[in-house]
Formats: structure tokens, C-alpha cells, sequence
């Protein structure tokens, strides 16, 4: 059988999607509505821009492209799109296949582009005030309101709006974090990064360099004590807990006190600088 493909670029409107989802081609995947959710905000804004990765259609019905355009459906806004149209069922074997995009391919060229997301995320938990001691990474802390977690798009954005203290912190921190490597560097370094707004940077450089290299009797210690003792347990702090607890010491080396025993009880409000 000859196999015929052909590629263009389509409008496709909330009812075009409809039609398409009705008519899918073989098992897919189960629809994730928080991505769904997220792709729609991007549309709603004006952030969603067109992608190299074509929507496949194989004898007339939709072998990809459900998130799309469920997110087309429920943000109510026609999206452009590549669309592939082929009588050839082999192409379904190949959807996904490649690799993943990352935030930090947005932001080729900037200095210490794989550092730099991270370090966003966690500042952006900061800012959000939703950090729970429980949370693994910044994600799963954000994620616990949707409204609240920031889809690719908006990462991006945000590194490249911060780009240069968002470096600027990687670049002080990493050699610090090289030497002990106690606490993850991107917590570490958006302690930096918080920190330049309310014009406390050197703080910040003194009390990183003190909790990472140690020579200090102050807070800085105390959380590199903490954190010791910690590295030497079975039992891991979640990156959530450490988050809090190093904002907690930090707040303490700025008014020149000491924490005493650092945790961050469950119910205890959020740490703030």
C-alpha cells in the first residue's frame, strides 16, 4: 500500500477539537486534566505558541494530540497547529518517541542554563506561600494548588525576566556547594536570589558560604549542624522541609540569633524572610 502523509498548518477552533477527540485512533493515554489545564492557560494569555511536534491524524482519526486539544475545548480559543494526515497505522508506533524538552533547552545560551529552573522553582514556592514541610521537590509544593503551579511557558518567561541574578546566583553558589554538597544548590541559591529584592545579597553570599564551608558561630552553623547530622541519617529530610528550615535559619542569622533546634513542625505557617 502506498503510504500518503501530508503536513500543514491548521486552525483548528474549540469545535474542530471536539470532532477530532470524538474519532481517536487506537489505546492513548489516560488525559492528565492538570496539564490540560495548563495548556489552556497558556492559550488564555497568549503564551502558546506553535510547536514542531504535529498533531497526527491516520485514516481520519486522532492518533495524538489529545491534551492539545482538550486545552483548545476548554479554553474556548482556536489554536494554530501542525497537523500530519496519513493512511500509514506503522507512525503510531513512533509517537513520542524523542526526547522530551526541558525548561532549561528555552534558555540555551544563558549562562548556567540547567542550574537556572530549579533555582526559579524554588523561588517562585517562596513567593507563592504554598510550601508544605512534606513537599519532595517544588513542584509537588506548587502543585497542590493548580493556580499556583507554573506551567513551561511561565518558567521560562521567569528565567529569562531573572536570567541574570537567577546566573548570578548559580555562579556564586556552586562552588560553594561542590565542597560539602549538603543542601540541594538550588535551595541554596534562591536564598541569593530572594534576597537581592529586599537588599540583602551580602547576607545572603556570607550566611551560603558559612552553611555550605562552615567557620561561623551564628545560625549558619546551626543549619550546617542540622544538615550534618541529617546526610549521616537513614532517614532523609523531604527538599520541602529543608526549604523551610533554611529560610527559617536564615531569618535568624539576619537578626543575629540562633534558632536553637531547627524544624519546621506540621501546621507551623510558612517561613518568611
Amino acid at each position: 500500500m502506498k503510504t500518503n502523509v501530508t503536513a500543514e498548518i491548521v486552525k483548528i477552533t474549540p469545535e474542530i477539537a471536539t470532532e477530532w477527540l470524538a474519532e481517536r485512533w487506537g489505546e492513548q493515554r489516560t488525559v492528565r486534566m492538570a496539564h490540560v489545564n495548563r495548556l489552556a492557560s497558556d492559550m488564555n494569555s497568549g503564551r502558546f505558541k506553535i510547536s514542531p511536534d504535529a498533531i497526527l491524524r491516520i485514516k481520519g482519526k486522532l492518533a495524538n494530540g489529545q491534551h492539545r486539544l482538550n486545552a483548545v475545548v476548554k479554553a474556548g480559543k482556536a489554536q494554530c497547529f501542525l497537523v500530519m494526515e496519513s493512511n500509514d497505522q506503522e507512525l503510531y508506533k513512533v509517537i513520542d518517541a524523542g526526547l522530551k524538552r526541558s525548561v532549561s533547552d528555552g534558555l540555551l545560551g544563558i549562562p548556567y542554563a540547567c542550574k537556572i529552573p530549579p533555582i526559579a522553582r524554588w523561588v517562585q514556592v517562596y513567593h507563592s506561600g504554598r510550601l508544605a514541610p512534606t513537599s519532595k521537590n517544588p513542584s509537588d509544593a506548587l502543585g497542590r494548588s493548580l493556580r499556583s503551579f507554573p506551567t513551561q511557558c511561565e518558567t521560562i518567561e521567569y528565567c529569562l525576566e531573572h536570567r541574570d541574578v537567577l546566573a548570578e546566583a548559580a555562579a556564586f553558589t556552586f562552588p560553594h556547594y561542590e565542597q560539602s554538597r549538603l543542601i540541594p544548590m538550588s535551595i541554596m541559591a534562591s536564598i541569593y536570589v530572594i534576597s537581592s529584592e529586599p537588599g540583602k545579597r551580602e547576607d545572603a553570599k556570607q550566611f551560603i558560604k558559612f552553611v555550605l564551608r562552615g567557620g561561623s558561630n551564628s545560625a549558619a552553623e546551626d543549619l550546617r549542624n542540622r544538615m550534618i547530622a541529617n546526610k549521616g541519617s537513614k532517614s532523609r529530610l523531604p527538599a520541602g522541609y529543608i526549604f523551610g528550615i533554611v529560610l527559617k535559619s536564615f531569618k535568624s542569622f539576619l537578626n543575629d540569633t540562633r534558632p536553637g533546634l531547627l524544624r519546621w513542625a506540621s501546621g507551623e505557617p510558612f517561613p518568611e524572610i
